[in-house]
């Protein structure tokens, strides 16, 4: 049986409606999902700013599991840039490495 996804990772603009929908759904399907514009969403103390499905803008804490290995999925709007992408999952592993590490120390 294949594991199901922590969580999947949107990338691209709040105000489209292609990324809207992409957000739509592995929501319906009962998969958690982060829509995030930006990198810069992704903080290094390990919080999250992104976009809920009724388009509010939150920030979450420690959203990303330290203890543990993690399967995501990650998808992008049409007309998101690769670089936005790449950027977010360079971000993405820091921050999983990061944490590891922290882990490790304590």
């Amino acid at each position: 049986a294949v594991k199901q996804l922590d969580f999947i990772l949107v990338v691209g603009g709040f105000d489209s409606s292609n990324t809207a929908h992409l957000v739509e759904i592995p929501h319906d399907k009962g998969i958690p999902v982060f829509h995030i514009n930006e990198a810069s969403c992704i903080g290094a103390d390990n919080s999250l700013t992104h976009r809920t499905l009724d388009g509010t803008i939150v920030s979450q804490d420690n959203w990303l599991p330290a203890d543990r290995p993690i399967k995501i999925g990650v998808t992008s709007g049409a007309s998101t840039p690769d670089a936005y992408v790449e950027e977010a999952l360079e971000r993405l592993v820091l921050l999983k490495s990061a944490l590891a590490a922290n882990l490790e120390e304590a």
